[in-house]
């Protein structure tokens, strides 16, 4: 056991407060700790994941530690406690023993490390009457813990939150708040301004490693960074998510590798080509192995990555987690299987262009929260890849937002090869069109066409054998006047149900997908039923409808996307044209207006003019009313003046379309529609657009 002091006599020992100290760490550790916490509590930190240990949440003080350093004389850990004034020194006891120090300048530090070249601790403060200051850890030194200023803090200004001593060179090395890096000569004290690392933030703990590699962490978030302060322009680069705090300092024994082969791996890694970064040195992927939070049924554990063709997955067989069950195909959607254990966020990476990295604009997965157990993804494949074998990177943790690389605490990274097609396809956007309603029909009543107005964007994918392999439908409710309650669809004429690819129909409204079925049953050809009741999902605003009076607005609102793929060739030529066959129709239960003897249901449709009504619309409404519909010359859904009651407008030109305002008649608000319909749409193609409205009569935005 060491003393701090010596006594005079023996005598003097029962009256002495002399600390006797607790034993110095058995080795130099290869896990940095950190300070945190304004009652400084003591954590270890694996920088090579992040992850934390709580070593003792009790040291003796109840106010912080900070300008916190390893000595790689002693052994000790070294800082400056607040509640005594002075340094402390701390044992494998994990209890501060403070030292008696003389010629103090009467403030507290946060800034400080031991160095290695000698054994000194050195610790700075910003400002004039501060600077920083050499204090002897040598007992056998006349100047044994006198506090020694080196230059003053005005000559030495840094805005800097803890420094640390490289391990061969001498040197301190700190980053600044506005990231830059600083070479400091503690001797003279200078300074020289390496580089900036592209990173800002307040660095509150800053460690060495035995290579020279220097690593800060950001108090803010956490974020381990490495760099080489040896390189040519050294940039930060994010090695791993360690934990936040207000308060943070860190210490570590620089002549320590990070990783320790003496105990038992705790890391897992990907085992890919390290062009894709893998091993430790490439910063590759890896997690801390945490019990119940894992990719599969397996996982293990190395020191460092067995890359590609040295993989060890064929011994250890942990690559479990990602059955894809089909190809990724250009353009189209793929299918797999994903196991997980322990609830977590899931991401994806393939290198499309098999370049051997995995770019950000690779990412095809981004921090989808899964729960455990077995979950079946599509997911779409892009356009532009390359066809053969590729590698994937999967990656599992209760962390969101990492990357490609990087440590991460918790979860688990796999790799695979993966078969990529591309045949060929190319995507087709077809033209977007505003579809606007009058569901008065059979009578015209008011007649201003905003009772739905939904803008339809589609856009195919097409092989080059010229056949639609997927068609992408996106709408946006963007008016509603109804006072009745409607449905909407859109009926795929000349394709079946069974033609189409159940198993990979996407529904989504608003962004959450939706799990009623979309295909309608009874019908001759596809009906994709949207919405039984569109006031199901938007509101009029404190106005009587939804954005057809001026001065109403609504915070909600109704998108949709739909996805299909085919079960069979449909070459283009044969395929429905935009916009389809868009029909809105009667809300079963729902009245709609005198000329119906009861509720219509669904069997009452409203359909673009001249289109043929799907199989469940009830006929026999043909002919009420204002309605001059005859289904055998194939003119339907007008008056006997030809006036429709559903439109379709080319939004390729008109991206806003204007529509008439509550209980403005569409003849009123756009004079030349009726010559548009008069001369069977052969004159005045342009009414819709709005140098052609009259503006005191139509909705605007």
């Amino acid at each position: 056991m060491k003393r701090q002091c010596k006594l005079a006599a023996a005598m003097l020992m029962a009256f002495s407060s002399c600390h006797v100290a607790a034993d110095a760490f058995d080795s130099c550790p290869s896990q940095a700790f950190l300070m945190q916490d304004t009652t400084a509590q003591l954590y270890g930190v694996n920088l090579v994941t992040g992850n934390v240990d709580l070593l003792s949440s009790n040291l003796g003080t109840n106010d912080r530690i900070n300008g916190f350093g390893f000595s790689n004389h002693d052994r000790y850990l070294y800082g400056w406690g607040y509640q005594n004034n002075t340094i402390v020194r701390i044992g494998n006891d994990y209890q501060i023993e403070p030292l008696t120090v003389t010629n103090k300048p009467g403030a507290n530090f946060f800034v400080g490390d031991v160095a290695l070249t000698e054994n000194a601790y050195y610790l700075y403060k910003k400002g004039s009457q501060y600077g920083l200051y050499r204090v002897s850890l040598d007992e056998d030194d006349v100047d044994y813990l006198d506090m020694q200023r080196v230059i003053d803090g005005a000559s030495l200004s840094l805005l800097i939150y803890d420094l640390a001593f490289h391990p061969t060179d001498g040197f301190a090395y700190a980053v600044d708040k506005y990231g830059d890096l600083y070479r400091i000569d503690v001797s003279t004290g200078s300074k020289s301004k390496v580089s900036n690392v592209g990173q800002r933030g307040t660095f509150g703990a800053a460690y060495f490693d035995v290579n020279g590699t220097f690593y800060i962490s950001r108090n803010s978030d956490g974020n381990i960074f490495r760099i080489d302060v040896d390189g040519n322009n050294p940039k930060a680069e994010l090695f791993a998510y360690g934990p936040s705090s207000g308060n943070n300092d860190g210490a570590r024994c620089a002549m320590a590798p990070i990783t320790d082969e003496s105990v038992p791996a705790t890391t897992d890694f990907g085992d890919a080509p390290d062009s894709y970064l893998t091993s430790l040195a490439s910063n590759g992927a890896r997690h801390g192995v945490v019990e119940g939070i894992h990719l599969g049924h397996a996982i293990d554990a190395e020191y460092d990555a067995h890359v590609s063709p040295f993989t060890d997955e064929q011994t250890n067989g942990d690559e479990d987690g990602v059955n894809f069950i089909t190809a990724f195909e250009a353009g189209l959607e793929s299918f797999m299987q994903v196991t997980v254990e322990g609830d977590g966020f899931l991401s994806m990476w393939v290198d499309w262009d098999q370049d051997g990295k995995f770019d950000a604009s690779e990412q095809l997965i981004a921090d989808k929260s899964l729960t455990s157990g077995t979950h079946f993804l599509f997911e779409d494949t892009p356009l532009e890849v390359t066809s053969g074998v590729t590698w994937a990177r999967v990656r599992y943790t209760t962390t969101a937002g990492v990357g490609p690389s990087g440590g991460v605490t918790d979860g688990e990274v796999e790799d695979y090869q993966v078969a990529v097609v591309n045949s060929g396809n190319s995507l087709v956007n077809n033209t977007p069109y505003f579809l606007a309603f009058e569901d008065n029909w059979p009578e015209t009543g008011d007649y201003d066409f905003n009772d739905v107005v939904i803008r339809l964007n589609s856009s195919m994918i097409v092989s080059q054998q010229n056949h639609v392999k997927k068609l992408s439908l996106t709408g946006e409710l963007t008016a509603m006047g109804a006072s009745y309650n409607n449905g909407f669809a859109i009926q795929l004429e000349g394709i079946t149900n069974e033609d189409i690819d159940t198993d990979t129909i996407r529904f989504y409204i608003n962004g959450a997908e939706v799990a009623t079925p979309l295909l309608e049953n009874g019908t001759e050809y596809a009906v994709l039923k949207i919405s039984d009741d569109l006031w199901d999902h938007v509101t009029a605003g404190g106005c009587w409808f939804y954005k057809t009076e001026e001065g109403c607005t609504s915070q909600y609102e109704f998108k949709f996307a739909i996805s299909l793929q085919f079960n069979r060739d449909v070459s283009v030529s044969n395929f429905p044209q935009a916009p389809y066959k868009p029909f809105i129709f009667a809300t079963e239960g729902t009245e709609h207006g005198d000329a119906f003897a009861s509720n219509p249901g669904r069997g009452l449709e409203i359909h673009l003019k001249n289109k043929t009504p799907t199989a469940l619309a009830n006929t026999s409404y043909f002919g009420l009313a204002e309605d001059a519909t005859d289904l055998g010359a194939g003119a339907t859904y007008q008056t006997e003046n030809g006036l429709p009651w559903a439109i379709a407008i080319n939004a390729s030109t008109n991206s806003n379309w204007l529509h008439p305002q509550e209980y403005v008649d569409i003849l009123r608000a756009y004079p030349q529609f009726a010559d548009f319909v008069s001369s069977n749409g052969q004159d005045k193609k342009s009414w819709f657009k709005s140098e052609n409205a009259d503006l005191s009569k139509v909705y605007s935005y």
